[in-house]
């Protein structure tokens, strides 16, 4: 069976972890939070409905996207359903959440990578949001970002360094008061 696309689904207030796989014999597998369900979609018309059969269960709908989830409608109710990919998760987890140690704040990878480009050096001011430097990850560079005001107070890493989950990148210290 060929890896799927990994998606988590939010809805409900409960979020589940999705994968679309393809099965030997080309027919689709939808595994929910790992329970494993042979699918069929096949659209009903030139009305863009869809039709879905799922565990000899089936259902008719109409999708639309908008603000980034999936709305599903059914008969005469509406589910709107967020959707988030594996990569799109993964990259915005990587713009760097800061653990908070002390006065100070630990800048660290949300997965592993390989550093690319340091923007700042000990002694930089940061503003919110500025970017520290570029993770290579999944073939995709991510700015790993500042998580608020302050001065790089120790950089860890070096480009070309290969970096798991976890690695301490960019300390960060509260900006002094400015003088007045």
């Amino acid at each position: 069976m060929s890896r799927g696309t990994r998606y988590f689904a939010t809805y409900g207030g409960r979020e589940r972890q999705v994968e679309i796989l393809t099965r030997p014999d080309g027919r689709l597998e939808v595994r929910v939070d790992g329970a494993a369900h042979p699918v069929d979609v096949a659209s009903v018309g030139p009305s863009g409905l869809l039709n879905l059969l799922m565990d000899g269960q089936s259902v008719t709908y109409a999708a639309r996207f908008e603000d980034g989830a999936a709305v599903l409608s059914f008969h005469d109710r509406e589910v709107r359903v967020g959707i988030e990919d594996e990569r799109t998760r993964l990259a915005r987890q990587a713009t760097g959440k800061a653990k908070a140690r002390g006065r100070g704040a630990e800048v660290t990878s949300v997965m592993p990578g390989v550093v690319k480009e340091v923007r700042v050096a000990p002694g930089d001011r940061v503003r919110d949001g500025q970017a520290l430097l570029i993770l290579e990850a999944m073939k995709m560079e991510n700015e790993i970002r500042a998580p608020h005001d302050g001065v790089v107070s120790e950089v860890r890493v070096a480009p070309g360094e290969a970096v798991e989950k976890g690695a301490r990148l960019v300390r960060l210290e509260p900006p002094p008061e400015d003088a007045g």
